[in-house]
């Protein structure tokens, strides 16, 4: 009988350890613009806390479509405020909040940046149907009345991420892409500008947790850890809710 229950009661710790290291197993699905960000802030929580972070990076509609499909992601960090506004409205979700606010910038690997004055060759952007950041650039183009004169040379990434490589790799010498991509990346200075906030409505970014059971608790851990680094998110180049030019909600 002793050696029964010894055995039970092995089985049961071998239980509650395997449902623990599960739970610390968070899957997080990234915005292309934050992702140089998350991949250090994942780094850091997993020194503190031992927790797996596996992420994730591509477009926020991308993303969106395959949450809808059950993608089993634990956290959902997108460019935009839309689709976390939709899954929660779905009840796909829970605590729905605005991250962080990012900004526009465009990469010229050549001359000084202005919109006003692109480049004669390829322009790229990623593309708007699905990267807030290409919306956002496709709104900034039209406001500022070159759209027309920019459409015939130019080009789409599937995302920011993709749209960043274009410029880096040299087959474009301008882009529109994230402030936080050029800032991560080294870029120097003179090759990018911040494009006019006044151009394009706001980059409002939310995240919404998904994980449901065990993994929630996991989850609301991560997003608290995320939360309390805002000197890494400010020198990436966000600005964070509540601060001028990034509502709370």
């Amino acid at each position: 009988m002793r050696k029964r229950l010894l055995t039970v009661a092995a089985l049961t710790t071998l239980f509650i350890g395997a449902s623990a290291q599960a739970a610390d197993h968070l899957r997080i699905a990234v915005a292309a613009n934050l992702l140089p960000v998350m991949q250090t802030i994942a780094a850091d929580y997993k020194k503190e806390t031992g927790a797996n972070v596996e992420l994730a990076g591509g477009s926020s509609g991308a993303f969106f479509e395959q949450i809808q499909r059950g993608a089993p992601f634990d956290v959902f960090y997108s460019a935009d405020a839309i689709r976390p506004d939709k899954l929660a409205d779905a009840g796909k979700g829970t605590e729905n909040r605005t991250y962080a606010c990012g900004q526009l910038a465009l990469w010229q690997t050549s001359g000084k940046p202005d919109i006003h004055n692109l480049p004669l060759k390829r322009v790229v952007l990623a593309n708007p149907e699905t990267a807030p950041y290409g919306a956002a650039a496709l709104q900034a183009l039209d406001r500022s009345g070159v759209l027309e004169i920019i459409k015939p040379r130019m080009a789409y990434g599937q995302d920011i991420g993709q749209t960043y490589n274009f410029v880096k790799t040299g087959n474009s010498p301008a882009g529109f892409v994230a402030l936080s991509q050029v800032k991560a990346g080294n870029v120097p200075e003179a090759q990018y500008a911040i494009v006019d906030a006044t151009l394009h409505d706001p980059l409002t970014q939310k995240r919404i947790i998904l994980a449901k059971g065990d993994q929630l608790d996991a989850a609301k851990r991560f997003v608290a850890f995320f939360d309390n680094q805002k000197n890494t998110l400010h020198q990436a180049g966000y600005s964070l809710p509540g601060e001028p030019g990034c509502a709370a909600q």
